[in-house]
């Protein structure tokens, strides 16, 4: 691979993690409760992370390929790391008694759970 392909790779890349980004945060702008703002952080800031590391791990390859296993790390522990904290937070929110909003359907599935 070409010095200027794999610039170009890492760029594109780079450009596809920041759209994620902003689409998540205007996301978690619009949302109306945290459980649905939780949704959409967890939605759109894995594939931000995969698509913005990726880019800079294909720049560190040219670089430093020694140095570019630590970005393979780091890819590796937030496609991990992302979802669970999101879970836990979504899940403290709920212990709290924090309740959802009336327009979204997760009232709905409470009461199918309570009710069997």
């Amino acid at each position: 691979m070409t010095l200027a392909l794999a610039y170009v790779i890492a760029i594109i890349l780079m450009t596809g993690g920041i759209i994620f980004f902003i689409a998540a945060t205007v996301g978690i702008l619009r949302m109306p409760c945290p459980y649905t703002r939780g949704h959409v952080a967890g939605k759109g800031d894995s594939p931000g992370f995969l698509f913005s590391l990726a880019g800079l791990w294909i720049y560190w390859l040219t670089v430093n390929p020694i140095e570019s296993i630590k970005i393979l790390v780091i890819i590796i522990f937030m496609l991990f790391v992302n979802p669970i904290v999101i879970h836990i937070l979504l899940r403290y929110c709920r212990k709290a008694g924090v309740k959802p909003c009336p327009e979204t359907t997760f009232h709905l599935l409470e009461e199918k759970i309570e009710g069997r």
